[in-house]
C-alpha cells in the first residue's frame, strides 16, 4: 500500500499485550485515515453506550495517507475516543511532529484498550513496541514528562489533569494541547501517561513526480493566500483577535457582550511589537503559526488569548500567558477551562484578579474544583444550564454565532459539540476564502455548512492542518491523495468520503442518544438582539434535507445505503451492508 503503511498496532494495557494487524484496505480507501479511520475503528470496537472512562473505551491515534510526506501542513495525526465531557464520539486534529514520527515508524493506527495495573507509557521505535512503567512520571507536568522522555522520540502525554480524570483534560504533543472533550482523562483512566514514537522509514509515494507537482501547486496557493502567508505566517493565530474585535465578532464576559473589548492589547500585532518571539512550526508547515517567547514558553494561540482574555473580562497578556502555561502543564483544554471560569464568574457576579484566577485554574487541574467537570455540568448542578456557553456539553470558542450565521449552524450540528473546526466557517465568512459569504445571512448556509463539514472531515482524515482550507479545496486535496496512494480520487469522491465519515459519526451519536433537540445553541443567542429562532429552525430543517436525514436528524436508509453504511443503522455484522 502506498500512502498507508498497512500496519495497525493494538495495545491492551490490562493484559499487557501488543498485537498487530493489517489495516483493512477498504476502510483506508473509504475513510482515508486519521479521523475517518478512527471513527471506523470506534464503530467496530466500542458500543456507543460504553462509559467513556471505562477500560473498554478505545483511545485511537491515527495518521493519514499524507502524514509525514512533503505535502505542506502534513505532520498532523488524529486522536479519537468517546468523550467523557460530551458523551459524543470525539476526534482531535493534533499538530506538532508526533504524527510524522508515527508514519516513519510504519503505523497507520495505534489502538489503546484496557487499563494498566500501574502507570505506564508506550514506546514505539519502528517494529519495536513496548509497554513500560511510568511510576516515575506520574504526577509530573507535561513539560517535565517530555523532558524525561524526549530522548526516546516524539512525545504525546498527559499532565495531572488527565491523571485525576478531569473532564477538561487533553493530550499535549509538541507543547500544544489536543483532544478537546477529555481525551486526556480517557488516557488517565487507562493509567497511560504517554506515547513516545521514533521512526526511521520514509513514506512511499505511488507517483513521486506527479505528487511533487501537486505539492508545488499547493505551496504556490499558500504563498498566494494572504490570510496564510501574511496573517498566520507573520502573527500566528493571534492575528484573529484584532480582526474579530474590529468586526464585532469577538465575544466577551461569557458571551454577554460582543465587540472589540480592547482586542488590540492581546492581538498578534501587539505581541510582535512588544515581545521577542520565534516560530515553532509543525512538521512540513511553510506557514508556521505557532511561536514561542524568547523565554521558551508558548505564545498563546487565539483560542487561549480569547478564553483567558475577553471571555473573562481580562486584557492583561502576562496573566493570559501564565494561565495558558498552566493549562499546558496540567494538560487541559484552554477553551473549556476559560469557559468554566467565565460561567463561574457570571453566576457569582465576580471579577477575579490574577492570583485568584491562577488559584482557580490550579484547583481545576488538580481535580478539586466543581469546575473540573466543565461549565455545563457545573451550571446544571447550580440549576442554570443556560449559562454554559456550550453545544452538546462542549464549550464554544471565541467566534460569536450571532454575527456568523454559518458558524451558528456549524456549532449546532457538529458531531463533536461546540467546535469551530468541524466546519471552519471563519474561512468563508471572515476571510472570504475560498469564497466570500455574507456572514449575517442564513440564506444558502444549509447546503454550504454541510459542504464545509465534509471538507473538514477530509482534511482531518488526510491528516493535514485545518488552516489548509484557506488555500486548498477538494480538487487540490484529491490530486495529493491520488498521486500519493496510486488510487484515483475525483474531487467528488473525496467529498463523498467526508460525507461518509460525517454520517458514521452521526449514527454513533444517535445510538448514544443524541437527536435534533441537541442540534441547537444556548438560549442567550436567540431573541431580539440575536438569532431568529424560527429562521434557525427552518435552516436546520433545510440542512437535514441536504444531508439526506429525516426531520429529527436521523440519516435515511437511502442515504446510508448510498454511502455503504446501512449496516451501521441496521446493526448487522456484515461489513458489506
Amino acid at each position: 500500500m502506498f500512502g498507508w503503511t498497512g500496519r495497525t498496532v493494538i495495545i491492551d494495557l490490562e493484559s499487557n499485550s501488543v498485537t498487530e494487524s493489517r489495516t483493512i484496505k477498504k476502510d483506508a480507501e473509504q475513510f482515508i485515515g486519521g479521523r475517518g479511520l478512527g471513527c471506523r475503528l470506534m464503530a467496530d470496537l466500542a458500543d456507543p453506550g460504553i462509559e467513556p472512562l471505562s477500560p473498554g473505551n478505545p483511545l485511537i491515534f491515527s495518521t493519514g495517507p499524507l502524514t509525514g510526506t512533503s505535502a505542506p501542513m502534513s505532520g498532523h495525526f488524529s486522536i479519537t475516543t468517546k468523550s467523557p465531557l460530551t458523551g459524543t464520539i470525539s476526534d482531535s486534529n493534533a499538530g506538532g511532529h508526533l504524527g510524522a514520527e508515527m508514519k516513519f515508524a510504519g503505523v497507520d493506527s495505534l489502538i489503546v484498550l484496557g487499563k494498566a495495573a500501574e502507570p505506564a507509557y508506550i514506546r514505539i521505535e519502528d517494529e519495536d513496541v513496548e509497554i513500560l512503567p511510568a511510576g516515575h512520571l506520574w504526577g509530573k507536568s507535561t513539560a517535565e514528562t517530555v523532558s524525561i522522555l524526549e530522548f526516546q522520540g516524539k512525545v504525546a502525554c498527559i499532565g495531572k489533569a488527565g491523571e485525576r480524570l478531569v473532564a477538561l483534560a487533553n493530550i499535549v504533543s509538541g507543547g500544544y494541547p489536543s483532544g478537546r472533550g477529555g481525551h486526556g482523562a480517557v488516557a488517565g483512566s487507562k493509567n497511560l501517561k504517554a506515547v513516545v514514537v521514533k521512526g526511521s522509514n520514509i513514506p512511499e509515494i505511488a507517483e513521486p513526480e506527479a505528487f511533487g507537482k501537486a505539492v508545488e501547486k499547493v505551496n504556490r496557493l499558500l504563498i498566494a493566500n494572504p490570510p496564510a502567508s501574511k496573517g498566520l505566517a507573520n502573527y500566528g493565530t493571534a492575528v484573529f483577535a484584532d480582526l474579530l474585535g474590529h468586526m464585532g465578532i469577538l465575544p466577551a464576559d461569557n458571551f454577554r457582550k460582543k465587540g472589540s473589548h480592547e482586542a488590540d492589547k492581546i492581538s498578534g500585532e501587539f505581541i510582535m511589537d512588544n515581545y521577542r518571539t520565534e516560530k515553532e512550526p509543525c512538521y512540513a508547515c511553510p506557514v508556521g503559526c505557532r511561536r514561542d517567547f524568547d523565554n521558551g514558553s508558548s505564545v498563546p494561540d487565539y483560542d487561549s488569548l480569547w478564553a483567558f482574555g475577553p471571555n473573562i473580562g481580562n486584557t492583561d497578556l502576562d496573566t493570559i500567558t501564565l494561565l495558558n502555561r498552566m493549562c499546558v502543564d496540567y494538560g487541559m483544554d484552554p477553551i473549556s477551562c476559560g469557559s468554566a471560569l467565565a460561567a463561574y464568574m457570571e453566576l457569582h457576579s465576580l471579577r477575579l484578579g490574577k492570583e485568584e484566577l491562577l488559584a482557580l485554574v490550579r484547583d481545576i487541574g488538580e481535580g478539586r474544583s466543581e469546575l473540573s467537570a466543565g461549565s455545563y455540568l457545573y451550571m446544571c448542578s447550580k440549576g442554570t444550564p443556560q449559562n454554559s456557553m456550550s453545544v452538546k456539553g462542549l464549550d464554544l470558542p471565541g467566534y460569536d454565532p450571532r454575527e456568523m450565521a454559518g458558524m451558528a449552524l456549524a456549532y449546532a450540528t457538529s458531531n463533536r459539540g461546540g467546535c469551530h473546526l468541524s466546519a471552519f466557517m471563519a474561512a468563508p465568512e471572515i476571510m472570504g476564502k475560498p469564497v466570500a459569504l455574507n456572514r449575517l445571512k442564513f440564506d444558502g448556509k444549509a447546503a454550504l455548512v454541510q459542504y464545509f463539514q465534509n471538507l473538514a472531515a477530509v482534511i482531518d482524515s488526510l491528516v493535514i492542518c485545518p488552516y489548509a482550507a484557506f488555500a486548498m479545496g477538494e480538487v487540490e486535496l484529491a490530486s495529493l491523495l491520488s498521486t500519493a496512494t496510486g488510487k484515483s480520487y475525483t474531487a467528488e469522491e473525496l467529498l463523498r468520503a467526508g460525507e461518509r465519515i460525517y454520517n458514521l459519526e452521526r449514527m454513533y451519536n444517535i445510538k448514544t442518544g443524541f437527536s435534533r433537540k441537541d442540534d441547537t445553541l444556548p438560549e442567550r443567542f436567540f431573541g431580539e438582539d440575536g438569532i431568529d429562532r424560527e429562521l434557525f429552525g427552518n435552516t436546520l430543517t433545510d440542512y437535514y434535507h441536504f444531508r439526506g436525514w429525516d426531520e429529527i436528524g436521523v440519516p435515511s436508509m437511502e442515504k446510508l445505503q448510498e454511502l455503504g453504511l446501512w449496516e451501521e443503522k441496521a446493526g448487522e455484522d456484515s461489513r458489506e451492508g
